[in-house]
């Protein structure tokens, strides 16, 4: 399955669950830094706002960080930050909950560096790249070369496969446990 394909059907079940009534699953946290393409609505009395998937039609440029981490990362990371515009792709998966990078219009790579420069300090190369968080802290990775999703439990310094692949990961991703 592409990309893009395992997105849409992600947002498409997103969406019919939001239509059932749950309607946080599409708000967030307003934030001024990012274009106003997702967003809809005006801010509630929380500073939350409802947003909307959107495909991208243009290209985030993921080479200015291979140059400056020194690293190839595997292409399922291009085409992830390249697919659609989002505020939140989560779920459960097993009886993990894991919660993904958002790609927000005009600073969709700014929290993946942020992250990654944490996740060098803490590590001797980057061979696995942080591509979200579980909900008991474990880091979820990628895998540079296989494309193999993983969760490292960073204290105990050991890492379980949980998916064949980035697009295996959100194809498996459910809205309830």
């Amino acid at each position: 399955m592409v990309m893009k394909d395992a997105m849409s059907n992600y947002f498409k079940v997103r969406r019919e669950y939001f239509e059932k009534g749950l309607d946080f699953l599409f708000k967030t946290s307003y934030n001024q830094n990012v274009e106003s393409m997702i967003y809809q609505r005006e801010v509630d009395e929380d500073e939350e706002i409802l947003w909307n998937p959107v495909q991208k039609n243009n290209h985030s440029d993921i080479k200015p960080l291979e140059e400056r981490f020194h690293i190839k990362f595997h292409s399922s990371i291009d085409c992830y930050f390249n697919s659609y515009w989002f505020a939140e792709l989560d779920g459960f998966m097993d009886s993990h909950y894991l919660t993904l990078e958002a790609v927000l219009p005009n600073i969709e790579l700014d929290t993946f560096e942020r992250n990654l420069k944490g996740y060098k300090i803490n590590h001797d190369k980057l061979d696995k790249v942080p591509i979200g968080i579980e909900g008991n802290g474990l880091v979820v990775v990628i895998d540079n070369i296989s494309g193999r999703i993983e969760l490292e439990d960073f204290e105990r310094g050991c890492f379980k496969e949980i998916a064949s692949s980035l697009e295996d990961l959100i194809s498996s991703l459910r809205l309830q446990r």
